[in-house]
């Protein structure tokens, strides 16, 4: 099902920001002695949800329980507010406004569906940083001069067994999530690029039949 390919590829995922990533309007660096996770997740939503909109540039390899490599991909981001667009492979998603719609070309397929906000942390786990981990308990592990590791439980029931992000202390941007699965299953995202633009217009984050002519629609909702 697709929609499982979706959170499959997206899920217990690490978004790693190398030094490829594009310069920004930094928020100045907090002293070290203020480090905390609440603090680095007011710094993190920061740097990525601006006035604007962010693109990410990512690649992604999921591995199963025992460690052996199930499938990778490369796509990109866009990330606007609460609405956010998705492109790897053949598939194209949005997401705006509670709803969740996606196209598989491969399938010739537009499928719409109400993603529950575990699923919707699943799909995009850049959202987990724009709730601020919002039903997470938190856990500073460790810190450098450069870099804090926090650790991530959730509070109520979900698919995801533990959280534990890398950010800069810079600019509060994840150099690592590493989201594992109840299944045990990781995967791991390496960003290209993190850039600044201009705000989108709305019709970016809409996808509908009439741009696809002849395609299957699989309502869920």
């Amino acid at each position: 099902m697709i929609m499982r390919r979706i959170i499959m590829t997206l899920s217990a995922a690490a978004l790693l920001c190398t030094g490829a990533i594009a310069q920004r309007k930094a928020t100045p660096a907090a002293p070290t002695s203020s480090v905390t996770p609440q603090s680095l997740l007011e710094r993190a939503e920061a740097s990525l949800y601006r006035t604007g909109a962010t693109v990410v540039d990512f690649s992604t390899q999921l591995q199963d329980k025992a460690g052996r490599s199930t499938g990778s991909t490369a796509g990109k981001m866009h990330l606007q507010g609460d609405a956010f667009r998705l492109e790897y492979g053949t598939i194209t998603a949005v997401y705006t406004a509670g709803t969740l719609t996606y196209y598989d070309s491969a399938e010739h397929t537009l499928t719409i569906s109400k993603p529950s906000q575990d699923e919707l942390l699943q799909i995009n786990p850049l959202y987990f940083l724009r709730s601020r981990a919002q039903g997470f308990a938190s856990q500073l592990e460790g810190k450098s001069g450069a870099t804090a590791v926090v650790a991530f439980t959730p509070q109520q029931k979900s698919n995801i067994s533990r959280v534990v992000t890398t950010f800069q202390t810079s600019n509060g941007l994840p150099t690592q999530l590493v989201f594992t699965a109840k299944d045990k299953s990781v995967l791991t995202a390496r960003v290209a690029t993190v850039s600044p633009r201009t705000a989108y217009a709305a019709s970016f984050f809409t996808l509908s039949a009439k741009s696809y002519p002849g395609c299957e629609v699989v309502d869920l909702r």
